[in-house]
């Protein structure tokens, strides 16, 4: 039995690309995502992370709401709402900071 160079490198590529997708992505309280009725996963981010909804906005198609909701901390987190009524956390993190909408118009 001789050994195989390119079917070695193709298996420890392979083991790598297993490695890699079996971590989980950081973020401050977020990990895969998860959907649920809106009011438990509001309730859930009030509880746990003192967050609170800032601001909201209805998609493109009309067929999500966005919310995000933030903490004092600056804890933040972004929760979809379908019309089919199911509410998923898309997005979450840390170091949230409010800024004026002035500050980013152009000066005339």
């Amino acid at each position: 039995m001789s050994f195989n160079l390119n079917l070695y490198r193709t298996l420890v590529f392979n083991l790598g690309l297993c490695v890699a997708a079996s971590i989980p992505l950081s973020s401050a309280h977020a990990g895969p995502k998860v959907c649920g009725e809106r009011n438990k996963l509001a309730g859930y981010l009030k509880t746990k992370y003192s967050e609170n909804p800032n601001a909201l906005g209805v998609s493109t198609t009309g067929s999500s709401v966005m919310e995000i909701y933030t903490s004092e901390k600056g804890t933040w987190t972004v929760l979809m709402t379908t019309t089919a009524g199911i509410s998923c956390i898309m997005a979450a993190g840390h170091s949230w900071e409010e800024r004026d909408k002035l500050a980013f118009l152009p000066k005339s």
